[in-house]
């Protein structure tokens, strides 16, 4: 089938009437707060899900952040479009929480893009079963439950729940069970600006802490869960390194340094899987805030908390406590189950964060919008689904004020603005 491309305008009449309406496609997501996506196999309520439906391991674009994962999934897009790259941001040499809802996810969650076509949808955040009645007053041509802290129950309360969460969703509707992005136990912390102290790329004079960086001496610096920052000239307040051909080396070299030369002392292990280039993995309007580059730890390291904030450890490397070794995910990654009748049975595939509101648009039959990166996964649907649904995409960078000004309104019907 070829994907066609239709200018369609953003707000559509869709009928709301709530008794007796006729759904088409309803979808009913169940997204599990902070849990291993491994303990699904433990779930009796959902055996028959895993066996029968989909199965996506869902990996998402690096910086493996929950804040940036969580946007991710609500968005189809990107950090070069969400303008959100880490849990800190960094400016003028200082380290900030980044809290809030990024600029780019203005207007642009799943919910607003539902809530412009004025579908019966409902989100909730629940913590125990009988919070789950309210799906009873559908139905909803959508509806997102998201259980907190799903990952400290005991697993049979938790089953009852998904249980009771089952019972609630009419027989005709899609049912998509998510978890969050599970990260491996740490078995050491680590901090790159102590190796990048001791390989000559950051200056700085005693005692060892952020107040006493050289900064027209320095290179380079780590910020969050994986930022390099190159003290660039021009954008720094004491950059020293110069745009262009400057730039591009120090930004090679200080890729080879970090995947050749960080090593675990102890088991004389790389500590870096992949550093990437900001341009090799980003692309969007938010692209300036990026770090040039970003760091991928090998499982069971993690940033420290003062790398983190751009302070020190005194040790690059810092090897972690664990009561027990248990073997945890290789790489960090979520997970998507559903079913449902315009699915396939027994697809066992890897995906994206990225890819999960393209996917969830498609099966409510709405086109997508052309700003969103996820793609739409042609082998989850059915054949029929799939021959006599056409697969649109929206322009949605041209909205009239008129509509504008309606989702602008929506907002702050919503509590997202005053």
């Amino acid at each position: 089938m070829v994907a066609v491309c239709l200018q369609i305008p953003l707000r559509k009449s869709v009928k709301k009437d709530r008794e007796g309406i006729v759904m088409r496609n309803p979808v009913y997501l169940l997204w599990l707060d902070e849990i291993n996506s491994e303990s699904l196999a433990f779930l009796p309520s959902l055996s028959k899900l895993r066996s029968q439906g989909v199965d996506l391991s869902l990996k998402p674009l690096p910086l493996v952040e929950k804040g940036q994962c969580y946007y991710q999934t609500l968005t189809g897009m990107g950090p070069g479009k969400l303008g959100r790259f880490d849990k800190v941001r960094t400016e003028a040499y200082s380290v900030y929480a980044n809290t809030g809802v990024p600029d780019g996810a203005w207007g642009c969650m799943l919910s607003d893009i539902l809530h412009a076509y004025e579908l019966a949808i409902t989100s909730l955040e629940v913590t125990n079963r009988d919070d789950l009645n309210v799906l009873a007053d559908g139905p909803f041509h959508f509806a997102q439950v998201h259980l907190l802290g799903a990952g400290q129950l005991p697993l049979s309360e938790l089953d009852e729940i998904v249980q009771r969460f089952l019972e609630l969703v009419p027989a005709t509707a899609h049912i998509l069970v998510l978890t969050d992005v599970w990260s491996p136990v740490s078995t050491a912390l680590v901090n790159v600006n102590d190796f990048l102290k001791d390989r000559g790329f950051l200056e700085m004079d005693e005692p060892c802490c952020h107040a006493s960086i050289i900064w027209n001496k320095t290179i380079a610096y780590g910020v969050g869960t994986g930022q390099i920052w190159v003290n660039l000239r021009g954008r720094e307040p004491q950059g020293i390194v110069n745009p262009g051909n400057e730039y591009r080396e120090v930004c090679d070299a200080l890729i080879d340094e970090l995947c050749t030369r960080w090593l675990d002392q102890q088991t004389k292990e790389p500590v870096i899987e992949q550093v990437l280039k900001k341009d090799e993995i980003y692309t969007g309007e938010y692209l300036f805030r990026a770090p040039d580059l970003v760091t991928i730890y090998r499982s069971g390291y993690a940033a420290s908390a003062k790398a983190a904030m751009l302070d020190f450890d005194g040790r690059s490397v810092n090897p972690v406590k664990v009561p027990m070794r248990t073997e945890r995910l290789a790489d960090p990654y979520a997970r998507l189950i559903a079913n449902g009748p315009c699915l396939v049975n027994g697809l066992r595939r890897w995906a994206r964060l990225i890819d999960i509101v393209p996917n969830v648009l498609y099966l409510l039959g709405l086109p997508i919008p052309q700003r969103i990166d996820g793609k739409v996964i042609a082998d989850l649907f059915t054949q029929s689904y799939y021959a006599r649904t056409p697969l649109q995409f929206i322009d949605d960078s041209k909205l009239s004020h008129e509509e504008e000004g309606l989702i602008v309104d929506r907002l702050r019907d919503l509590g997202y603005l005053e």
